[in-house]
Protein backbone atom coordinates (compact mmCIF):
# COMPACT_ATOMS: atom_id res chain seq x y z
CA UNK A 1 0.00 0.00 0.00
CA UNK A 2 1.08 3.57 -0.69
CA UNK A 3 2.12 5.44 2.48
CA UNK A 4 -0.49 8.18 2.01
CA UNK A 5 -3.42 5.87 1.27
CA UNK A 6 -6.56 6.99 3.08
CA UNK A 7 -7.73 4.72 5.89
CA UNK A 8 -11.30 3.73 5.07
CA UNK A 9 -13.69 1.64 7.13
CA UNK A 10 -14.68 -1.62 5.45
CA UNK A 11 -18.45 -2.18 5.19
CA UNK A 12 -19.89 -4.52 7.82
CA UNK A 13 -22.52 -7.08 6.82
CA UNK A 14 -25.12 -8.07 9.40
CA UNK A 15 -28.18 -8.88 7.27
CA UNK A 16 -26.78 -10.10 3.95
CA UNK A 17 -24.64 -13.26 4.28
CA UNK A 18 -20.97 -12.86 3.23
CA UNK A 19 -21.36 -15.78 0.80
CA UNK A 20 -24.13 -14.30 -1.29
CA UNK A 21 -24.74 -14.28 -5.04
CA UNK A 22 -26.47 -11.00 -5.92
CA UNK A 23 -27.05 -12.24 -9.44
CA UNK A 24 -29.15 -15.22 -8.35
CA UNK A 25 -32.84 -14.74 -7.55
CA UNK A 26 -32.74 -17.85 -5.35
CA UNK A 27 -30.40 -15.89 -3.04
CA UNK A 28 -32.24 -12.59 -3.37
CA UNK A 29 -35.90 -13.44 -2.95
CA UNK A 30 -35.72 -14.86 0.61
CA UNK A 31 -34.04 -11.67 1.85
CA UNK A 32 -36.64 -9.46 0.17
CA UNK A 33 -39.34 -11.63 1.75
CA UNK A 34 -37.82 -11.28 5.22
CA UNK A 35 -37.81 -7.49 4.89
CA UNK A 36 -41.36 -7.38 3.58
CA UNK A 37 -42.64 -9.54 6.47
CA UNK A 38 -40.90 -7.60 9.25
CA UNK A 39 -43.10 -5.48 11.50
CA UNK A 40 -42.05 -1.83 11.86
CA UNK A 41 -43.91 -0.50 14.91
CA UNK A 42 -41.63 2.44 15.72
CA UNK A 43 -38.81 4.66 14.48
CA UNK A 44 -36.04 2.41 15.84
CA UNK A 45 -37.28 -0.69 13.99
CA UNK A 46 -37.88 1.35 10.84
CA UNK A 47 -34.34 2.71 10.86
CA UNK A 48 -32.87 -0.75 11.50
CA UNK A 49 -34.98 -2.05 8.60
CA UNK A 50 -33.58 0.67 6.33
CA UNK A 51 -30.04 -0.35 7.22
CA UNK A 52 -30.74 -3.99 6.38
CA UNK A 53 -32.47 -3.03 3.14
CA UNK A 54 -29.48 -0.85 2.26
CA UNK A 55 -27.16 -3.85 2.65
CA UNK A 56 -29.24 -5.88 0.25
CA UNK A 57 -29.62 -3.14 -2.37
CA UNK A 58 -25.93 -2.26 -2.08
CA UNK A 59 -24.89 -5.81 -2.89
CA UNK A 60 -27.23 -5.89 -5.88
CA UNK A 61 -25.92 -2.50 -7.03
CA UNK A 62 -22.35 -3.74 -6.77
CA UNK A 63 -23.19 -6.75 -8.94
CA UNK A 64 -24.70 -4.43 -11.56
CA UNK A 65 -21.66 -2.18 -11.41
CA UNK A 66 -19.13 -4.97 -11.79
CA UNK A 67 -20.91 -6.50 -14.77
CA UNK A 68 -21.33 -3.09 -16.42
CA UNK A 69 -17.66 -2.25 -15.87
CA UNK A 70 -16.56 -5.59 -17.31
CA UNK A 71 -18.73 -5.09 -20.40
CA UNK A 72 -17.67 -1.51 -21.10
CA UNK A 73 -14.00 -2.32 -20.62
CA UNK A 74 -14.30 -4.97 -23.33
CA UNK A 75 -17.39 -4.61 -25.52
CA UNK A 76 -16.10 -7.33 -27.87
CA UNK A 77 -16.24 -10.05 -25.20
CA UNK A 78 -19.55 -11.80 -25.81
CA UNK A 79 -19.50 -13.55 -22.44
CA UNK A 80 -19.16 -10.28 -20.50
CA UNK A 81 -21.94 -8.72 -22.52
CA UNK A 82 -24.18 -11.72 -21.88
CA UNK A 83 -23.48 -11.69 -18.12
CA UNK A 84 -24.56 -8.06 -18.02
CA UNK A 85 -27.67 -8.72 -20.09
CA UNK A 86 -28.58 -11.78 -18.00
CA UNK A 87 -28.65 -9.60 -14.90
CA UNK A 88 -30.62 -6.81 -16.58
CA UNK A 89 -33.09 -9.11 -18.31
CA UNK A 90 -33.57 -11.98 -15.87
CA UNK A 91 -32.85 -10.54 -12.44
CA UNK A 92 -33.44 -6.79 -12.36
CA UNK A 93 -37.10 -6.83 -13.53
CA UNK A 94 -37.93 -9.10 -10.58
CA UNK A 95 -35.76 -7.01 -8.22
CA UNK A 96 -37.66 -3.86 -9.21
CA UNK A 97 -40.97 -5.53 -8.44
CA UNK A 98 -39.69 -6.78 -5.08
CA UNK A 99 -38.22 -3.35 -4.27
CA UNK A 100 -41.59 -1.74 -4.96
CA UNK A 101 -43.18 -4.09 -2.44
CA UNK A 102 -40.61 -2.92 0.10
CA UNK A 103 -41.43 0.71 -0.69
CA UNK A 104 -45.11 0.06 -0.05
CA UNK A 105 -44.44 -1.93 3.11
CA UNK A 106 -42.17 0.76 4.53
CA UNK A 107 -44.39 3.72 3.60
CA UNK A 108 -47.47 2.03 5.13
CA UNK A 109 -45.70 1.23 8.41
CA UNK A 110 -46.21 3.04 11.69
CA UNK A 111 -42.45 3.25 12.09
CA UNK A 112 -42.15 5.29 8.89
CA UNK A 113 -44.45 7.98 10.28
CA UNK A 114 -42.35 8.22 13.45
CA UNK A 115 -38.98 8.83 11.76
CA UNK A 116 -37.39 12.24 12.31
CA UNK A 117 -39.03 14.29 9.52
CA UNK A 118 -36.04 16.60 9.20
CA UNK A 119 -33.37 13.89 9.00
CA UNK A 120 -35.38 11.63 6.70
CA UNK A 121 -37.22 14.21 4.58
CA UNK A 122 -35.21 13.59 1.40
CA UNK A 123 -35.35 9.81 1.77
CA UNK A 124 -39.11 9.79 2.35
CA UNK A 125 -39.80 12.10 -0.58
CA UNK A 126 -37.81 9.92 -2.93
CA UNK A 127 -39.44 6.69 -1.77
CA UNK A 128 -42.91 8.12 -2.18
CA UNK A 129 -42.05 9.18 -5.73
CA UNK A 130 -40.61 5.75 -6.55
CA UNK A 131 -43.77 4.08 -5.29
CA UNK A 132 -46.05 6.43 -7.21
CA UNK A 133 -44.17 5.96 -10.49
CA UNK A 134 -43.66 2.20 -10.35
CA UNK A 135 -45.63 0.02 -12.75
CA UNK A 136 -44.78 -3.66 -13.01
CA UNK A 137 -45.42 -3.66 -16.75
CA UNK A 138 -42.61 -1.13 -17.14
CA UNK A 139 -40.01 -3.60 -15.92
CA UNK A 140 -40.22 -5.49 -19.22
CA UNK A 141 -39.87 -2.22 -21.12
CA UNK A 142 -36.84 -1.25 -19.02
CA UNK A 143 -35.35 -4.62 -19.88
CA UNK A 144 -35.75 -3.83 -23.59
CA UNK A 145 -34.30 -0.37 -22.97
CA UNK A 146 -31.21 -1.87 -21.35
CA UNK A 147 -30.66 -4.25 -24.26
CA UNK A 148 -30.87 -1.40 -26.77
CA UNK A 149 -28.43 0.68 -24.71
CA UNK A 150 -26.00 -2.23 -24.63
CA UNK A 151 -26.20 -2.45 -28.43
CA UNK A 152 -25.43 1.26 -28.72
CA UNK A 153 -22.38 0.91 -26.44
CA UNK A 154 -21.09 -2.03 -28.46
CA UNK A 155 -21.54 -0.16 -31.75
CA UNK A 156 -19.62 2.90 -30.58
CA UNK A 157 -16.94 0.82 -28.89
CA UNK A 158 -16.36 -1.08 -32.12
CA UNK A 159 -15.93 1.89 -34.46
CA UNK A 160 -12.39 2.26 -35.78
CA UNK A 161 -10.85 4.75 -38.19
CA UNK A 162 -8.19 3.88 -40.76
CA UNK A 163 -5.97 6.96 -40.99
CA UNK A 164 -2.34 7.68 -41.83
CA UNK A 165 -1.69 3.97 -42.23
CA UNK A 166 -2.95 3.07 -38.74
CA UNK A 167 -6.16 1.84 -37.11
CA UNK A 168 -7.49 4.25 -34.47
CA UNK A 169 -10.41 4.36 -32.07
CA UNK A 170 -12.52 7.50 -32.32
CA UNK A 171 -10.86 8.77 -29.15
CA UNK A 172 -7.39 8.15 -30.59
CA UNK A 173 -8.19 10.51 -33.47
CA UNK A 174 -8.36 13.48 -31.05
CA UNK A 175 -4.66 14.45 -31.28
CA UNK A 176 -5.01 15.09 -35.00
CA UNK A 177 -7.59 17.81 -34.33
CA UNK A 178 -4.90 19.78 -32.50
CA UNK A 179 -2.41 19.65 -35.36
CA UNK A 180 -1.13 22.93 -36.79
CA UNK A 181 -1.66 21.46 -40.28
CA UNK A 182 -5.21 22.49 -41.20
CA UNK A 183 -5.35 20.00 -44.05
CA UNK A 184 -4.41 17.16 -41.71
CA UNK A 185 -7.08 18.28 -39.22
CA UNK A 186 -9.73 18.29 -41.92
CA UNK A 187 -8.73 14.88 -43.28
CA UNK A 188 -8.78 13.40 -39.79
CA UNK A 189 -12.18 14.94 -39.05
CA UNK A 190 -13.65 13.64 -42.32
CA UNK A 191 -12.18 10.17 -41.78
CA UNK A 192 -13.81 10.00 -38.36
CA UNK A 193 -17.07 11.25 -39.82
CA UNK A 194 -17.02 8.54 -42.48
CA UNK A 195 -16.46 5.84 -39.85
CA UNK A 196 -19.30 7.12 -37.66
CA UNK A 197 -21.63 7.66 -40.59
CA UNK A 198 -21.61 3.95 -41.39
CA UNK A 199 -23.41 3.37 -38.08
CA UNK A 200 -25.94 6.21 -38.25
CA UNK A 201 -28.84 4.14 -39.58
CA UNK A 202 -28.41 1.49 -36.90
CA UNK A 203 -28.04 4.08 -34.16
CA UNK A 204 -31.13 5.99 -35.32
CA UNK A 205 -33.07 2.74 -35.31
CA UNK A 206 -32.02 2.21 -31.69
CA UNK A 207 -32.92 5.78 -30.74
CA UNK A 208 -36.35 5.52 -32.36
CA UNK A 209 -37.00 2.35 -30.38
CA UNK A 210 -35.83 3.97 -27.13
CA UNK A 211 -38.13 6.95 -27.63
CA UNK A 212 -41.09 4.63 -28.17
CA UNK A 213 -40.29 2.56 -25.08
CA UNK A 214 -39.96 5.64 -22.92
CA UNK A 215 -43.23 7.13 -24.07
CA UNK A 216 -44.96 3.83 -23.27
CA UNK A 217 -43.45 3.77 -19.77
CA UNK A 218 -44.77 7.26 -19.08
CA UNK A 219 -48.25 6.42 -20.31
CA UNK A 220 -48.31 3.22 -18.25
CA UNK A 221 -47.67 5.42 -15.21
CA UNK A 222 -50.52 7.79 -16.13
CA UNK A 223 -48.56 10.57 -17.84
CA UNK A 224 -49.41 11.95 -21.26
CA UNK A 225 -45.74 12.29 -22.22
CA UNK A 226 -42.33 11.16 -21.07
CA UNK A 227 -40.98 14.54 -19.91
CA UNK A 228 -42.86 14.99 -16.60
CA UNK A 229 -42.50 11.29 -15.82
CA UNK A 230 -38.76 11.40 -16.35
CA UNK A 231 -38.33 14.61 -14.33
CA UNK A 232 -39.85 12.88 -11.32
CA UNK A 233 -37.88 9.70 -11.98
CA UNK A 234 -34.69 11.80 -11.92
CA UNK A 235 -35.74 13.47 -8.67
CA UNK A 236 -35.95 16.98 -10.09
CA UNK A 237 -37.84 18.52 -7.20
CA UNK A 238 -36.14 21.92 -7.13
CA UNK A 239 -36.60 22.96 -10.76
CA UNK A 240 -38.92 22.06 -13.64
CA UNK A 241 -39.04 22.01 -17.43
CA UNK A 242 -39.72 25.75 -17.50
CA UNK A 243 -36.56 26.37 -15.47
CA UNK A 244 -34.58 24.26 -17.95
CA UNK A 245 -35.88 26.33 -20.83
CA UNK A 246 -35.09 29.46 -18.84
CA UNK A 247 -31.48 28.30 -18.47
CA UNK A 248 -31.37 27.57 -22.21
CA UNK A 249 -32.49 31.16 -22.83
CA UNK A 250 -29.90 32.51 -20.39
CA UNK A 251 -27.17 30.58 -22.20
CA UNK A 252 -28.38 31.92 -25.55
CA UNK A 253 -28.30 35.50 -24.26
CA UNK A 254 -25.20 35.42 -22.03
CA UNK A 255 -22.89 32.66 -23.26
CA UNK A 256 -23.39 32.50 -27.02
CA UNK A 257 -22.21 36.11 -27.56
CA UNK A 258 -19.08 35.38 -25.52
CA UNK A 259 -18.32 32.24 -27.56
CA UNK A 260 -18.91 34.13 -30.80
CA UNK A 261 -16.44 36.80 -29.60
CA UNK A 262 -13.83 34.17 -28.73
CA UNK A 263 -14.29 32.38 -32.03
CA UNK A 264 -14.04 35.56 -34.09
CA UNK A 265 -10.68 36.12 -32.45
CA UNK A 266 -9.78 32.47 -33.15
CA UNK A 267 -10.69 32.81 -36.83
CA UNK A 268 -8.60 35.96 -37.09
CA UNK A 269 -5.59 34.27 -35.45
CA UNK A 270 -5.94 31.32 -37.82
CA UNK A 271 -6.37 33.68 -40.81
CA UNK A 272 -9.60 31.99 -41.91
CA UNK A 273 -12.86 33.65 -42.93
CA UNK A 274 -14.95 31.34 -40.73
CA UNK A 275 -14.29 28.48 -38.37
CA UNK A 276 -14.92 24.95 -39.56
CA UNK A 277 -15.59 22.05 -37.14
CA UNK A 278 -11.92 21.01 -37.34
CA UNK A 279 -10.64 24.45 -36.26
CA UNK A 280 -11.76 24.42 -32.63
CA UNK A 281 -8.93 22.52 -30.89
CA UNK A 282 -5.74 23.80 -32.54
CA UNK A 283 -3.42 25.99 -30.46
CA UNK A 284 -3.51 29.62 -31.61
CA UNK A 285 0.14 30.28 -30.77
CA UNK A 286 1.31 27.67 -33.23
CA UNK A 287 2.46 25.18 -30.64
CA UNK A 288 2.04 21.44 -31.26
CA UNK A 289 -0.51 19.55 -29.15
CA UNK A 290 0.43 19.22 -25.50
CA UNK A 291 1.23 15.56 -24.91
CA UNK A 292 1.77 15.31 -21.15
CA UNK A 293 1.70 11.50 -20.89
CA UNK A 294 1.96 8.27 -22.84
CA UNK A 295 1.02 5.65 -20.27
CA UNK A 296 -1.66 5.16 -17.65
CA UNK A 297 0.97 5.39 -14.91
CA UNK A 298 2.08 8.80 -16.18
CA UNK A 299 -1.52 10.07 -16.28
CA UNK A 300 -2.03 8.83 -12.72
CA UNK A 301 1.13 10.58 -11.58
CA UNK A 302 0.09 13.93 -13.08
CA UNK A 303 -3.31 13.85 -11.40
CA UNK A 304 -1.82 12.56 -8.14
CA UNK A 305 0.31 15.72 -8.01
CA UNK A 306 -2.61 18.00 -8.90
CA UNK A 307 -4.89 16.47 -6.26
CA UNK A 308 -2.13 16.92 -3.67
CA UNK A 309 -1.76 20.58 -4.61
CA UNK A 310 -5.49 21.17 -4.07
CA UNK A 311 -5.48 19.28 -0.75
CA UNK A 312 -3.30 16.33 0.43
CA UNK A 313 -6.45 14.47 1.51
CA UNK A 314 -7.55 14.20 -2.10
CA UNK A 315 -4.21 12.64 -3.04
CA UNK A 316 -4.60 10.08 -0.25
CA UNK A 317 -8.13 9.22 -1.36
CA UNK A 318 -6.99 8.91 -4.98
CA UNK A 319 -4.19 6.60 -3.91
CA UNK A 320 -6.77 4.25 -2.43
CA UNK A 321 -8.20 3.76 -5.92
CA UNK A 322 -4.74 3.17 -7.37
CA UNK A 323 -3.92 0.60 -4.68
CA UNK A 324 -7.21 -1.24 -5.23
CA UNK A 325 -6.73 -1.20 -9.04
CA UNK A 326 -9.97 0.69 -9.59
CA UNK A 327 -8.81 2.59 -12.68
CA UNK A 328 -9.05 1.87 -16.43
CA UNK A 329 -7.77 5.01 -18.11
CA UNK A 330 -6.46 4.40 -21.66
CA UNK A 331 -8.38 4.09 -24.93
CA UNK A 332 -8.21 0.86 -26.91
CA UNK A 333 -10.19 -0.99 -29.53
CA UNK A 334 -13.33 -2.59 -28.10
CA UNK A 335 -13.50 -0.30 -25.08
CA UNK A 336 -16.72 1.69 -24.77
CA UNK A 337 -16.33 5.44 -25.38
CA UNK A 338 -16.48 8.22 -22.80
CA UNK A 339 -15.70 8.32 -19.13
CA UNK A 340 -17.55 7.50 -15.92
CA UNK A 341 -17.29 6.77 -12.22
CA UNK A 342 -19.30 3.80 -10.96
CA UNK A 343 -19.60 3.05 -7.26
CA UNK A 344 -18.91 -0.53 -6.18
CA UNK A 345 -21.25 -0.55 -3.22
CA UNK A 346 -20.00 -3.82 -1.72
CA UNK A 347 -16.68 -2.12 -0.91
CA UNK A 348 -18.05 1.46 -1.07
CA UNK A 349 -15.31 2.55 -3.45
CA UNK A 350 -15.61 3.97 -6.96
CA UNK A 351 -14.25 2.62 -10.24
CA UNK A 352 -12.96 5.23 -12.72
CA UNK A 353 -13.21 4.72 -16.49
CA UNK A 354 -11.47 7.11 -18.91
CA UNK A 355 -10.38 6.90 -22.57
CA UNK A 356 -6.98 8.54 -22.43
CA UNK A 357 -4.96 9.15 -25.58
CA UNK A 358 -2.15 11.32 -24.19
CA UNK A 359 -3.72 14.78 -24.35
CA UNK A 360 -4.25 17.40 -21.66
CA UNK A 361 -8.00 16.88 -22.09
CA UNK A 362 -7.52 13.43 -20.58
CA UNK A 363 -5.96 15.02 -17.51
CA UNK A 364 -9.05 17.21 -17.16
CA UNK A 365 -11.25 14.13 -17.57
CA UNK A 366 -9.46 12.29 -14.78
CA UNK A 367 -9.72 15.39 -12.57
CA UNK A 368 -13.46 15.34 -13.34
CA UNK A 369 -13.91 11.66 -12.55
CA UNK A 370 -11.71 12.13 -9.51
CA UNK A 371 -14.17 14.72 -8.21
CA UNK A 372 -16.91 12.11 -8.53
CA UNK A 373 -14.71 9.61 -6.70
CA UNK A 374 -14.05 11.96 -3.79
CA UNK A 375 -17.79 12.59 -3.52
CA UNK A 376 -18.41 8.85 -3.16
CA UNK A 377 -15.57 8.40 -0.69
CA UNK A 378 -16.55 11.34 1.50
CA UNK A 379 -20.10 10.09 2.04
CA UNK A 380 -19.31 6.36 2.10
CA UNK A 381 -19.72 6.03 5.88
CA UNK A 382 -23.48 6.61 5.74
CA UNK A 383 -25.04 3.22 6.48
CA UNK A 384 -28.19 4.10 4.58
CA UNK A 385 -27.80 3.70 0.84
CA UNK A 386 -30.23 6.57 0.24
CA UNK A 387 -27.83 8.97 1.97
CA UNK A 388 -24.99 7.80 -0.30
CA UNK A 389 -27.17 8.42 -3.38
CA UNK A 390 -26.72 12.13 -4.04
CA UNK A 391 -28.49 14.32 -6.64
CA UNK A 392 -26.98 14.22 -10.12
CA UNK A 393 -26.70 18.00 -10.21
CA UNK A 394 -24.48 17.98 -7.15
CA UNK A 395 -22.53 14.95 -8.35
CA UNK A 396 -21.55 17.00 -11.38
CA UNK A 397 -20.78 19.99 -9.16
CA UNK A 398 -18.24 17.80 -7.38
CA UNK A 399 -16.56 16.76 -10.62
CA UNK A 400 -16.60 20.11 -12.42
CA UNK A 401 -15.33 21.92 -9.35
CA UNK A 402 -12.36 19.55 -9.11
CA UNK A 403 -11.52 20.25 -12.76
CA UNK A 404 -11.31 23.95 -11.97
CA UNK A 405 -9.43 23.52 -8.69
CA UNK A 406 -6.85 21.32 -10.39
CA UNK A 407 -6.60 23.84 -13.22
CA UNK A 408 -5.15 26.37 -10.80
CA UNK A 409 -2.10 24.15 -10.19
CA UNK A 410 -1.11 23.09 -13.70
CA UNK A 411 2.23 24.87 -13.32
CA UNK A 412 3.19 22.13 -10.84
CA UNK A 413 3.13 19.54 -13.66
CA UNK A 414 3.64 21.64 -16.83
CA UNK A 415 5.88 24.49 -17.89
CA UNK A 416 4.45 27.94 -17.07
CA UNK A 417 3.73 28.56 -20.76
CA UNK A 418 1.93 25.23 -21.24
CA UNK A 419 0.03 25.63 -17.97
CA UNK A 420 -1.24 29.07 -18.95
CA UNK A 421 -2.30 27.87 -22.41
CA UNK A 422 -4.10 24.80 -21.01
CA UNK A 423 -5.88 26.92 -18.42
CA UNK A 424 -7.05 29.42 -21.02
CA UNK A 425 -8.25 26.67 -23.35
CA UNK A 426 -10.19 24.95 -20.58
CA UNK A 427 -11.93 28.17 -19.53
CA UNK A 428 -12.94 28.91 -23.12
CA UNK A 429 -14.13 25.31 -23.37
CA UNK A 430 -16.44 25.83 -20.39
CA UNK A 431 -18.30 28.51 -22.32
CA UNK A 432 -18.41 26.39 -25.46
CA UNK A 433 -19.70 23.32 -23.58
CA UNK A 434 -22.48 25.39 -22.01
CA UNK A 435 -23.81 26.06 -25.51
CA UNK A 436 -23.64 22.32 -26.23
CA UNK A 437 -25.42 21.51 -22.95
CA UNK A 438 -28.23 23.91 -23.88
CA UNK A 439 -28.42 22.31 -27.33
CA UNK A 440 -28.71 18.75 -26.02
CA UNK A 441 -31.30 19.75 -23.42
CA UNK A 442 -33.38 21.68 -25.95
CA UNK A 443 -33.16 18.72 -28.32
CA UNK A 444 -34.44 16.27 -25.70
CA UNK A 445 -37.36 18.53 -24.83
CA UNK A 446 -38.24 18.71 -28.53
CA UNK A 447 -37.88 14.93 -29.08
CA UNK A 448 -40.27 13.94 -26.30
CA UNK A 449 -42.74 16.76 -26.95
CA UNK A 450 -43.14 15.70 -30.58
CA UNK A 451 -44.28 12.11 -30.42
CA UNK A 452 -44.30 10.37 -33.78
CA UNK A 453 -41.82 12.75 -35.40
CA UNK A 454 -39.85 11.58 -38.42
CA UNK A 455 -36.09 11.34 -38.61
CA UNK A 456 -35.96 14.27 -41.02
CA UNK A 457 -38.04 16.39 -38.66
CA UNK A 458 -35.62 15.48 -35.88
CA UNK A 459 -32.68 16.57 -38.01
CA UNK A 460 -34.43 19.83 -38.85
CA UNK A 461 -35.04 20.46 -35.16
CA UNK A 462 -31.37 19.89 -34.39
CA UNK A 463 -30.28 22.26 -37.18
CA UNK A 464 -32.53 24.97 -35.75
CA UNK A 465 -31.21 24.39 -32.24
CA UNK A 466 -27.58 24.61 -33.33
CA UNK A 467 -28.34 27.72 -35.36
CA UNK A 468 -29.37 29.29 -32.07
CA UNK A 469 -26.45 28.09 -29.93
CA UNK A 470 -23.58 27.95 -32.46
CA UNK A 471 -24.63 30.31 -35.27
CA UNK A 472 -21.13 31.20 -36.44
CA UNK A 473 -19.62 27.81 -37.34
CA UNK A 474 -19.33 27.01 -41.05
CA UNK A 475 -20.84 23.66 -42.05
CA UNK A 476 -21.09 24.37 -45.78
CA UNK A 477 -20.71 21.19 -47.80
CA UNK A 478 -21.08 19.00 -44.71
CA UNK A 479 -24.64 19.91 -43.72
CA UNK A 480 -25.44 16.20 -43.35
CA UNK A 481 -22.85 16.00 -40.56
CA UNK A 482 -24.43 18.95 -38.75
CA UNK A 483 -27.88 17.36 -38.99
CA UNK A 484 -26.58 14.19 -37.30
CA UNK A 485 -24.17 15.83 -34.85
CA UNK A 486 -26.41 14.95 -31.90
CA UNK A 487 -26.03 11.20 -32.40
CA UNK A 488 -22.54 11.21 -30.86
CA UNK A 489 -23.99 12.18 -27.44
CA UNK A 490 -24.40 8.88 -25.61
CA UNK A 491 -26.52 10.43 -22.86
CA UNK A 492 -29.40 10.63 -25.33
CA UNK A 493 -29.37 6.85 -25.52
CA UNK A 494 -28.25 5.81 -22.05
CA UNK A 495 -29.46 8.54 -19.67
CA UNK A 496 -32.52 10.27 -21.07
CA UNK A 497 -32.84 13.95 -20.06
CA UNK A 498 -29.58 13.72 -18.09
CA UNK A 499 -27.58 16.65 -19.45
CA UNK A 500 -28.91 19.95 -18.14
CA UNK A 501 -27.38 18.80 -14.84
CA UNK A 502 -23.98 19.64 -16.33
CA UNK A 503 -25.11 23.21 -16.92
CA UNK A 504 -26.55 23.62 -13.42
CA UNK A 505 -23.41 22.08 -11.95
CA UNK A 506 -21.14 24.30 -14.04
CA UNK A 507 -22.77 27.39 -12.56
CA UNK A 508 -22.06 26.01 -9.09
CA UNK A 509 -18.53 24.90 -9.97
CA UNK A 510 -17.64 28.36 -11.28
CA UNK A 511 -18.70 29.75 -7.90
CA UNK A 512 -16.58 27.16 -6.04
CA UNK A 513 -13.65 28.17 -8.28
CA UNK A 514 -14.24 31.86 -7.57
CA UNK A 515 -14.29 31.12 -3.83
CA UNK A 516 -11.07 29.11 -4.18
CA UNK A 517 -9.21 31.97 -5.85
CA UNK A 518 -10.12 34.14 -2.86
CA UNK A 519 -9.46 31.66 -0.01
CA UNK A 520 -8.23 28.18 -0.94
CA UNK A 521 -8.59 26.55 2.48
CA UNK A 522 -12.09 27.88 3.13
CA UNK A 523 -13.31 26.88 -0.32
CA UNK A 524 -11.94 23.33 -0.01
CA UNK A 525 -13.45 23.01 3.47
CA UNK A 526 -16.91 24.04 2.22
CA UNK A 527 -16.60 21.78 -0.83
CA UNK A 528 -15.63 18.73 1.24
CA UNK A 529 -18.35 19.43 3.80
CA UNK A 530 -20.99 19.54 1.08
CA UNK A 531 -19.72 16.34 -0.57
CA UNK A 532 -19.77 14.57 2.80
CA UNK A 533 -23.53 15.18 3.07
CA UNK A 534 -24.16 12.77 0.19
CA UNK A 535 -27.88 12.66 -0.55
CA UNK A 536 -29.06 13.45 2.96
CA UNK A 537 -30.04 17.04 2.11
CA UNK A 538 -31.94 18.82 -0.65
CA UNK A 539 -30.13 20.22 -3.66
CA UNK A 540 -30.37 23.87 -2.50
CA UNK A 541 -29.07 22.83 0.94
CA UNK A 542 -26.09 21.07 -0.64
CA UNK A 543 -25.31 24.16 -2.71
CA UNK A 544 -25.53 26.35 0.39
CA UNK A 545 -23.13 24.09 2.31
CA UNK A 546 -20.65 24.44 -0.55
CA UNK A 547 -21.07 28.22 -0.19
CA UNK A 548 -22.64 28.67 -3.64
CA UNK A 549 -26.05 29.91 -4.74
CA UNK A 550 -28.67 27.71 -6.38
CA UNK A 551 -29.45 30.35 -9.00
CA UNK A 552 -30.15 29.61 -12.67
CA UNK A 553 -30.93 33.20 -13.61
CA UNK A 554 -29.47 35.15 -16.49
CA UNK A 555 -28.08 37.69 -14.01
CA UNK A 556 -26.07 35.03 -12.19
CA UNK A 557 -24.87 33.47 -15.44
CA UNK A 558 -23.89 36.85 -16.87
CA UNK A 559 -21.65 37.54 -13.86
CA UNK A 560 -20.01 34.12 -14.10
CA UNK A 561 -19.37 34.49 -17.83
CA UNK A 562 -17.77 37.89 -17.21
CA UNK A 563 -15.45 36.28 -14.64
CA UNK A 564 -14.45 33.51 -17.06
CA UNK A 565 -13.80 35.99 -19.86
CA UNK A 566 -11.67 38.13 -17.55
CA UNK A 567 -9.64 35.09 -16.52
CA UNK A 568 -9.02 34.09 -20.16
CA UNK A 569 -7.39 37.51 -20.69
CA UNK A 570 -5.04 37.27 -17.69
Amino acid sequence: MHPVTATLRAPQWSFVPPAFDAGDLAHLEPLFARLEQRDLPDAATAEAWLRDESELLARIGAEQARRYVAMTCDTEDAAKKQRYLDLEQKVMPRVKTLADKLDKHFLASKGCTQLDPQRFAVLLRKRKTQSELFREENTALQQEESELQTRQQAILGGITVEFEGKTHTLQQMAPYYESQDRGLRERAWRASLAARQQKWDELEEIYDALIGLRQRMAKNAGYSSYTPFRFLELGRYDYDAAACKGLQDAIAHCVVPAVVELDRARAARLSVAALRPWDLEVDLDGKPPLRPFETEEQLIDICRKLFAQVDPRFAAEFETLVDHKLLDLMSRKGKAPGGYQYQLEDIRLPFLFVNGVGLHGDVQTLLHEGGHAFHSILCRDFDLLAFRDYPIEFAETASMSMELLGLEHLSSVYSPVDAKAARKKHLEGILRILTWIASIDAFQHWVYANEGHTREQRRDAWRAIRARFAPHLDWSGIEHALAMQWIAQSHLFNHAFYYIEYGIAQLAALQVWSNYRKDEKAAVASYRSALALGGSKTLPELFATANVAFDLSADKLRALVADVMAQTRD
